[in-house]
């Protein structure tokens, strides 16, 4: 808890700045806008700023750097351990999917490579129930892990076919064709129920179709869909 300040002159701030413990990183200060704050040592305003003292007298300050304490990396226990370790960070350095999620996190070949991957995994898991069935050894937990592997793969496929098509929703199909118009006609029933004047109606809708005879409405449209199944 800091102790009330004598007024000091200076001289006195000169030397507690001067003298100030070993490895301080910022001393404690009350400005003449009446604010504390922590300051290096070379930034105190000696003519304006009043350095706090603690009720021992001593000058409140900080000794090390500001923020969180930065984490502390623990060493393997042998040496063996860190070659272990070592080699696990070199393989993930150099894994396809974590390389293609580095480069391109929403690129196609993300995709493609978690494919890769669950399909890699789904065989080494059929290898592992082979061998087990083939020793009379219980393989049902080994059948349930592929299962839920095979089933992430199908998830994974329907998304990819899913982003390829633009989503769920075939901008060139009937279904779509009508469900348009449909939206249009409610659109152009509200502007009229709005009280609306027909020429405004008709410059509106002309603008619409305008815009939607343009190329390129339909890709910016799947593109949009396509950001929102991300």
């Amino acid at each position: 808890m800091a102790a009330p300040n004598k007024k000091q002159s200076r001289e006195d701030r000169e030397y507690i700045v001067a003298n100030l413990p070993e490895g301080t990183r910022r001393v404690q200060v009350l400005t003449d806008q009446g604010s504390q704050q922590y300051k290096r040592p070379e930034e105190v305003d000696l003519d304006r700023d009043e350095i706090v003292l603690a009720n021992d007298g001593t000058p409140v300050v900080m000794r090390g750097k500001p923020g969180r304490k930065p984490k502390t990396a623990l060493k393997a226990v042998t040496p063996q351990i860190g070659e272990v370790v070592a080699a696990r960070e070199a393989h993930q350095d150099g894994d396809k999917l974590v390389r293609e999620i580095k480069r391109e996190p929403d690129g196609e070949t993300v995709l493609h490579s978690i494919l890769l991957g669950m399909a890699t995994e789904a065989a080494s898991m059929e290898f592992e129930r082979k061998e087990a069935e083939r020793h009379g050894q219980e393989a049902t937990g080994i059948s349930s892990r592929r299962a839920r592997v095979l089933k992430g793969m199908a998830d994974t496929v329907l998304k990819k076919k899913s982003l390829e098509q633009g989503g769920l929703i075939d901008l060139d199909s009937p279904a779509f064709r009508a469900l348009f118009v449909m939206m249009l006609e409610t659109f152009k029933e509200n502007m009229v129920g709005a009280g609306c004047r027909s020429e405004v109606i008709e410059t509106v809708f002309q603008g619409l179709v305008s815009s939607l005879d343009e190329e390129g409405w339909k890709e910016d449209a799947r593109q949009r869909m396509k950001e929102k199944l991300i």
